[in-house]
């Protein structure tokens, strides 16, 4: 019995350790509205504050784009609020962070307004036509779909990063002679495709989504 209660002491120990540092119970109010650049109201986006994997509080934007919420706060550097997370509803995401330099920290976090913008989940498709031999290589230049701001008495209008280049390559091989790209992409922004056959000269050309599924195929 007593063996038990230990094991069960040390597991709640460590569980201890491993939850987020609420400071005294605090809680804090964090608000903001949420729309396009062109200030049209975005509904239903999910904005969270966290510390790792433990939510902290959680709430949905109004049919204004507005959104308010009570939220526990935290010591831990890893303290975030999170707009759109997982870029649902066909939209960007956006990061808050706490600048560490700001001295006392606000009962009201007011982010004022945060603009996403539009997304497609693009899907480019490789498939084999030909009768080459030739390895088909594939490069593809697109920007990631999140920004990252600061807070520190008001959101930083300026981001510290945001909608930042990325690129994904791929080439076919004797096993796999079709490709298969799939990611989310900034709506109505060129995205740019590289693919080369063999040591024939590289053709680059630009595609566009324009749609919230959009789908373009290559073939050789």
């Amino acid at each position: 019995m007593s063996k038990l209660f230990l094991l069960a002491s040390v597991i709640s120990l460590l569980m201890a350790d491993c939850e987020p540092d609420i400071e005294n119970n605090k809680r804090v109010i964090i608000k903001g509205e949420i729309t396009t650049p062109q200030g049209n109201p975005i509904q239903d986006i999910e904005v969270t504050s966290s510390v790792e994997e433990y939510v902290l509080g959680k709430t949905l934007s109004k049919a204004n784009g507005s959104f308010k919420m009570v939220s526990a706060e935290s010591f831990d550097e890893s303290y975030i609020i999170n707009v759109n997370k997982k870029t649902e509803n066909n939209y960007t995401s956006a990061k808050i962070l706490r600048d560490e330099d700001e001295i006392g920290r606000p009962e009201i976090y007011d982010l004022g307004s945060i603009f996403l913008l539009p997304t497609s989940n693009f899907t480019l498709t490789v498939t084999k036509t030909s009768n080459t031999d030739k390895q088909l290589y594939t490069h593809i230049n697109y920007l990631d779909t999140s920004c990252v701001y600061y807070f520190n008495d008001g959101l930083n209008e300026n981001p510290s990063r945001c909608y930042e280049e990325f690129s994904s390559s791929k080439k076919t091989n004797e096993l796999n002679s079709n490709l298969d790209f799939n990611f989310q992409v900034i709506r109505d922004t060129p995205i740019q495709i590289t693919y080369q056959l063999g040591d024939d000269p590289a053709v680059t050309i630009e595609v566009t989504p324009n749609q919230p599924n959009f789908d373009y195929e290559i073939t050789y």
